[in-house]
């Protein structure tokens, strides 16, 4: 692992094989290694970047004196995209995936192509006053309420629950458990993004390269309405649905879900 400095935080962050450059964002309560199948194809023939976002992996944690918002960990992304000269192209899961649609706006022209699996950008619910906002609102207050009252592992069983489902967190393991709940307040400082978060559907129609929108047949509501927002916005958007698949697709349908992102790396190589 290579390490950088973002904002004063270190950042931890994979940088493996030659060729054109994909940067890879990870969800939350995860690292560099949610992408690890896919960076092993890959690294014979791109440059792969991957970091483990603030707080999570070997990257430091976010300072408890300054307040959090979403240019953080975009920051992360930019810097990355900083190491090439060349265009390159983003790929990103749920919170990943959302950092990496706000730094496709910010780098423009750069960006060759975008895959964005499940975009958790559930600001967009609030500022377009879809339905699917109280779920985000209600998944909110089961995980922050716990988070304030210093109670991480009720926090995380509402998280990973709403995400996984109750009985597959309740089947998992005890240690991976434990390894969640440490990621937690980090996870609550990110609902700062659906609170706060100010862009909107005009905002990233200005995004001009291809878009791959992957979403899983059986994820939640909230997550099928933002790539429904997302497709009828952006300019060059197409959408691929995983059938079997939850959020958690990465995890859970690995094999499909790479392919269908190494296809389109490929098309727009």
């Amino acid at each position: 692992m290579k390490h950088l400095k973002v904002d004063g935080v270190e950042i931890a962050y994979l940088d493996e094989g030659k060729g054109p450059c994909a940067i890879l964002g990870h969800c939350s309560s995860a690292s560099h290694k949610e992408w690890l199948p896919l960076i092993e194809t890959l690294k014979a023939d791109w440059r792969v970047l991957a970091p483990d976002f603030i707080g999570y992996g070997q990257s430091d944690p976010w300072p408890i004196d300054k307040p959090f918002s979403i240019e953080a960990d975009v920051k992360v992304l930019l810097a990355l995209a900083r190491k090439t000269k060349s265009r390159l192209h983003l790929v990103g899961h749920s919170y990943g995936a959302a950092l990496a649609l706000e730094a496709a706006r910010k780098l423009g022209a750069r960006v060759k192509s975008l895959t964005l699996v499940e975009p958790v950008s559930f600001h967009l619910l609030r500022i377009e006053n879809r339905p699917e906002w109280k779920d985000v609102e209600k998944l909110g207050v089961s995980v922050l309420d716990p988070v304030a009252k210093g109670d991480d592992r009720k926090a995380a069983a509402a998280f990973m629950g709403y995400w996984l489902g109750r009985w597959r967190w309740w089947l998992s393991p005890e240690r991976f458990k434990s390894a969640i709940a440490t990621t937690i307040p980090k996870v609550a400082l990110e609902f700062s993004i659906a609170i706060d978060a100010q862009t909107t559907l005009a905002d990233y129609a200005e995004i001009e390269a291809p878009v791959l929108l992957i979403v899983g047949a059986k994820t939640p509501p909230p997550t099928r309405a933002v790539i429904e927002l997302l497709n009828g916005a952006l300019p060059n958007a197409k959408v691929e649905t995983l059938k079997g698949a939850g959020h958690m697709s990465p995890f859970t349908h690995p094999a499909e879900l790479n392919q269908l992102i190494l296809d389109h790396l490929a098309a727009h190589r």
